[in-house]
């Protein structure tokens, strides 16, 4: 499965469901700007998450072969910021859009990347690197 397509699916979900019952955010002028600067806060830790896979050498797609451990930049903090960030895409499409069901949307969304991707990528993680990848994981969270 695409780790993200929780997300996409959220988005959809949410265009939906506020087409059928509108339920905005809020003012305009606010959520817009807080959309935008989210979005660019977004982009800027993609990048960050990025260069420390290059720097590593290995794919930043969970889906092909993991060659090392991530353990630098965001990667210091949270074992999966880059689903963190996918989850936060999804939030910023729903303030630009100025629609509480995207982001609400964003619950249901995380919990299936949560059970259907982050749990086997563990497991395969754990199997691959074994001692290593247990030190990791009992240095860094999980989430945030």
């Amino acid at each position: 499965m695409n780790p993200t397509l929780p997300c996409v699916v959220g988005v959809v979900l949410g265009v939906v469901c506020g087409w059928v019952w509108p339920w905005r955010i809020g003012l305009t002028r606010y959520v817009l700007p807080s959309g935008v600067f989210l979005g660019v806060l977004v982009a800027l830790l993609t990048a960050s998450l990025l260069h420390s896979f290059k720097r590593h050498r290995t794919s930043s797609d969970p889906r092909r072969e993991v060659t090392a451990i991530v353990d630098t930049g965001l990667y210091r903090f949270s074992r999966n910021p880059g689903y963190v960030g996918a989850g936060a895409v999804q939030v910023v499409v729903g303030l630009l859009l100025n629609n509480a069901w995207i982001v609400l949307m964003v619950i249901p969304a995380m919990v299936v990347i949560h059970r259907w991707v982050v749990l086997g990528e563990e497991a395969h993680l754990e199997a691959k690197f074994g001692e290593e990848y247990l030190k990791y994981k009992a240095r860094v969270r999980r989430w945030i």
